[in-house]
Parts: C-alpha cells; sequence; structure tokens
C-alpha cells in the first residue's frame, strides 16, 4: 500500500488495504496526513478488508481531533460493503457510491 500527495493537494491511496499491509504503513503515513485536511482518493485500492477499514476510521478520528474531517472519494465497493455492515457508513462520511473525481 502506498499513500501519496498529488499536484492538486489531494493525497491518494494505491495496493491492498488489508491486515498484512496496514500495519506497516500506519506510523508511516501519520506525517503525511498531520497536515492534510481534504480528500483521500480511494481509486486505486485494489482490496480492502477489516483492517483496512479500521486504518480509514483511525484516520478519520485524527482528523476529527485536528479540528478537520477528511473526504473519501472513488470508494471501493467492497469498502461500502464493510461499513454498511459495521454501520460505520457515518464515520467516515459515506453514503452511497462516491462520484469519480475528474482530473
Amino acid at each position: 500500500m502506498s499513500l501519496t500527495a498529488n499536484s492538486d493537494g489531494m493525497l491518494s491511496v494505491s495496493g491492498t488495504l488489508t491486515f498484512d499491509s496496514v500495519a506497516s504503513v500506519y506510523s508511516e503515513a501519520q506525517s503525511l496526513l498531520s497536515s492534510h485536511t481534504g480528500v483521500i482518493d480511494l481509486a486505486e485500492v485494489t482490496l480492502i478488508d477489516s483492517a483496512g477499514l479500521a486504518l480509514l476510521l483511525e484516520w478519520q478520528s485524527a482528523a476529527k481531533k485536528r479540528g478537520c474531517r477528511l473526504s473519501f472519494v472513488n470508494t471501493p465497493d467492497d469498502l461500502l460493503r464493510l461499513a454498511d455492515l459495521s454501520e460505520s457508513t457515518g464515520l467516515l462520511g459515506l453514503t452511497a457510491r462516491q462520484a469519480k473525481v475528474e482530473s
């Protein structure tokens, strides 16, 4: 998994957000996320499980503590199903299939 800042200020996540990958990127991502208050693009996420959902919830919680809120776009269907099942859709700010951001 990788998290990168685009030239437009949006953060992009790519790869897998699973039990095997989230722990290794957690601390690495903290510095990038500590100054980010906007949109995270999930279009390049290839696989997500409950550990990935927990990571996104942690990012949202940390942003809220800083007085900010993150928005997730291009949300994978797997994430929407997991969030709905765990009743965390509202916590992430997801309401339905998020619109794709045009470049």
